[in-house]
């Protein structure tokens, strides 16, 4: 990776695993754009990486516009004087869960809005800068609820059976011209909007007892593998979806 493969964007990077990821590649010496609905929590987390001699820029974007995330790409071309090549999707919204005649039109959209358009817009805008440098690195985190039904979440599965599909479209589309794109996809994670490992309920405790690790994970375990997808060594890796679960999903569903 040259110099002008070291900046990244990290979306959702305010807290949980975008956080994670976003200080692991600051670690490993990329510029790192950090956005966030929240501009205050990309703050804390820009004041972080920079209190590890790292480079970052804090920047408010509403992924489910364009135009918000057109100016998000320019503020993070002007930070750093040139093109973030490297993307993680990571932002994302769950529940309130509710069974399918009790979604709202509202609850779809900003659900679908934020975990699946967000993907298609970055895209949009960041493939033909990839093209024209003949690299580009996509990480889309997604959900092992992207790999199956489950009730009471349809919108948000939904959505990351979404992301897991344009994942592999944007792999089969550009691919020949030195962009990757894959997807991580976690099973319970102890974050705010996963669950913390001190708050874990008896659903949880159900599916723990599946689990061969008997834990979750920790946010930056996530990391670790978004850092290898766009890596030196992950050049061969396309289109795949990497289940980061702990095994969970060995059994049938984790309902």
């Amino acid at each position: 990776m040259n110099q002008t493969q070291r900046i990244a964007i990290v979306t959702g990077a305010g807290r949980g695993i975008g956080e994670a990821i976003a200080l692991r590649f600051a670690r490993l010496g990329m510029a790192v754009g950090l956005l966030d609905i929240q501009k205050e929590n990309v703050e804390r987390v820009k004041e972080a990486v920079i209190g590890e001699g790292g480079a970052a820029a804090a920047i408010a974007c509403d992924v489910g516009s364009s135009a918000s995330v057109e100016a998000a790409i320019a503020a993070v071309e002007n930070a750093f004087h040139g093109t973030p090549l490297i993307l993680v999707n990571n932002a994302g919204v769950g529940g309130p869960f509710h069974r399918i005649d009790e979604v709202s039109d509202e609850e779809w959209e900003r659900i679908i809005s934020t975990n699946l358009r967000s993907v298609f817009l970055f895209a949009r805008h960041l493939l033909p800068k990839m093209k024209a440098a003949y690299f580009g690195r996509i990480v889309n985190i997604a959900s092992v609820q992207g790999l199956f039904g489950a009730s009471r979440s349809s919108t948000y599965v939904a959505s990351k059976h979404g992301m897991i599909g344009y994942t592999k479209a944007i792999a089969a589309e550009w691919g020949p011209f030195g962009i990757t794109c894959n997807a991580i996809c976690p099973g319970y994670v102890d974050t705010a909007m996963g669950v913390q490992a001190g708050e874990v309920g008896d659903h949880l405790r159900k599916v723990l007892d599946k689990s061969p690790v008997k834990r979750i994970a920790q946010p930056d375990e996530i990391a670790a593998m978004a850092a290898h997808l766009v890596g030196p060594d992950s050049g061969y890796i396309n289109g795949a979806c990497i289940t980061l679960d702990g095994g969970i999903t060995c059994h049938v569903g984790i309902e």
